[in-house]
């Protein structure tokens, strides 16, 4: 969903509503990121870190860091997972951290659908020093506010966060939807008069489906939306793919003209057997494209691309000895 620089001081008096979703270009290749459900779904170890610069050479633009593994757990048809996020925007810095767990139901040979819960903590970060007020007094050595609702120095908050998910996967179509978060109390320090905030519950919605066009060459149309019921905004794309070395590809995120963001341009290559390297560069296409030199972002992948635990121990172990 579109980021906005909303001015804290706005806020504050009323307690804080925003968006906290962090945005990432390469989703359909990082799809855990979004949807606990998704723990495990590829059968082998992943671990995928993502480093995203938006609206680069706009103060205070947002900035955010991704660190998530998962593997299955076959013997009990479920995954486990870990992700990590820090996304910071301004004044303001949301660190979330939660471990997931899903549980697959096969839906025949070729067909599974995943449900998945992720718990964790999310810590809120507001840094006073980079607020200022209309009535504020900053020539040094004087810092002030002056206004009692403004915090001057760090103020922190921080409570439980819990998400759920639900993956489908047949043959060539992918398909999930997920909710952040599930549960998460309004976030409100003590000490610091009428601050708040409150984390908003989205909605998120995944779909890809993969079309051979030969043996080593493919084309993977996909969506992710994304809303809070009272804003949605719709990502469109599609992914070209060289066998399993070279991918490449292109979005467009917002179909109005209210959540109109950006177009992306992706692409990536295998660097060895198990390490993969992807760019993403979004040109904005909203009213701050005349501000930024458009957004940056970096994906790292490893996928171990071997089963880990595969099969199940039969119901009965026959002793040679016995045949």
């Amino acid at each position: 969903m579109k980021r906005f620089l909303t001015p804290i001081l706005l806020c504050c008096a009323f307690g804080l509503s925003a968006q906290q979703v962090p945005q990432y270009s390469m989703y359909q290749i990082n799809p855990y990121a979004y949807n606990p459900a998704y723990a495990g779904m590829e059968n082998t170890l992943v671990a995928t870190g993502v480093y995203r610069k938006q609206w680069a050479d706009l103060k205070g633009a947002p900035e955010g860091q991704h660190v998530n593994a998962h593997l299955p757990l076959d013997m009990i048809s479920s995954g486990i997972g870990l992700k990590v996020d820090n996304d910071a925007i301004g004044a303001h810095r949301t660190t979330q951290v939660l471990m997931s767990f899903s549980y697959r139901l096969s839906l025949g040979r070729e067909a599974t659908l995943s449900a998945g819960l992720g718990a964790g903590y999310m810590q809120y970060n507001l840094d006073g020093n980079k607020l200022r007020a209309p009535e504020g007094t900053y020539l040094e050595p004087s810092f002030s506010h002056n206004d009692p609702l403004l915090p001057e120095g760090n103020v922190r908050a921080g409570s439980p966060v819990v998400e759920a998910g639900m993956f489908f996967d047949w043959r060539a179509l992918q398909a999930g939807v997920s909710v952040q978060p599930v549960f998460s109390p309004v976030l409100k320090p003590n000490d610091q008069g009428g601050f708040a905030l409150q984390p908003v519950q989205h909605y998120l919605f995944y779909a890809a489906y993969t079309i051979g066009l030969s043996e080593d060459f493919s084309i993977q149309p996909s969506v992710l939306t994304k809303t809070d019921i009272k804003q949605t905004q719709i990502e469109i794309s599609s992914t070209i793919r060289w066998g399993e070395n070279i991918f490449a590809g292109a979005s467009y995120r917002g179909l109005t003209a209210n959540d109109r963001d950006a177009v992306v341009l992706f692409g990536g290559l295998r660097v060895n057997e198990k390490l993969s390297l992807g760019y993403a560069y979004d040109l904005s296409l909203s009213p701050l494209r005349d501000v930024n030199r458009g957004s940056h972002e970096l994906l790292l992948r490893y996928s171990l691309n071997k089963p880990i635990g595969a099969g199940k121990l039969p119901p009965i172990i026959y002793n040679p000895r016995f045949i």
